[in-house]
């Protein structure tokens, strides 16, 4: 088990992260701005049968994935430095359906998904803002919110203000969790969000327990990325 995640993250998340897999802390410089420049799910976009990547991610971070067994595929367009070239990856796939703005997504994510079902949006920051833990599809933005009721999915809001993104005014709530079995990972506590109880209680009723990471405010690291290795079937 392969997980990525923001080396900027609070050291007690980090540590935690390490009861569930092998913990790789990502990091780029000089690619992206700042704010988002340790954030995986602007590089890296899981699909079910591999992980797509920026062909302009470090090297080293690539070389260490590869090594883990993963079916790694690179994309064919670099993230750029600034939106929306920087959302190129930044795709939510989940229960058979793919969230994104389809004119920004990268053509391998699209090549990993054939047939599958595309519920457009404006927000290129798709997966920053959208998990999905239990058939619940949890998100910071309306938009977003919107059309995935109107695609019969069920969803529940969280309120993006007290999520903390240094350098921006807020994070987004994608962007704090990452879902492992039936487990939602959480960088944060549920008591630090108005949300926080309900979301708790809502997951609970669909058999999924919340994993708070640590105990401080929800902290936005651009997703926990928690990945199974597939053997590549390349010779």
């Amino acid at each position: 088990m392969l997980i990525i995640a923001d080396a900027r993250f609070p050291e007690r998340v980090l540590k935690n992260l390490e009861q569930f897999g092998q913990v790789l802390p990502f990091a780029s410089q000089g690619i992206v701005y700042e704010a988002i420049s340790g954030h995986p799910d602007i590089f890296f976009c899981q699909t079910p049968g591999a992980l797509v990547a920026a062909p302009n991610t470090l090297a080293g971070i690539l070389n260490k994935v590869k090594k883990t067994g993963i079916n790694l595929v690179l994309g064919r367009l670099p993230v750029g430095s600034a939106y929306p070239d920087s959302a190129r990856y930044n795709a939510f796939v989940g229960s058979g359906c793919l969230v994104h703005r389809p004119e920004i997504t990268d053509p391998a994510i699209a090549d990993q998904l054939k047939g599958m079902k595309t519920i457009s949006v404006a927000q290129g920051y798709s997966r920053c803002n959208l998990v999905e833990a239990g058939g619940l599809f949890i998100t910071s933005d309306r938009g977003i919110e919107k059309a995935l009721r109107k695609a019969g999915k069920e969803t529940f809001y969280v309120e993006p203000a007290p999520i903390k993104l240094p350098g921006q005014k807020n994070g987004f709530f994608g962007g704090c969790a990452g879902v492992y079995q039936n487990h939602l990972l959480l960088a944060g506590s549920v008591k630090h969000f108005p949300e926080g109880p309900a979301l708790k209680e809502s997951l609970k009723n669909k058999g999924v327990e919340i994993v708070e990471l640590y105990d401080g405010p929800l902290w936005d690291g651009g997703s926990i990325l928690v990945i199974e290795p597939v053997k590549n079937s390349e010779k």
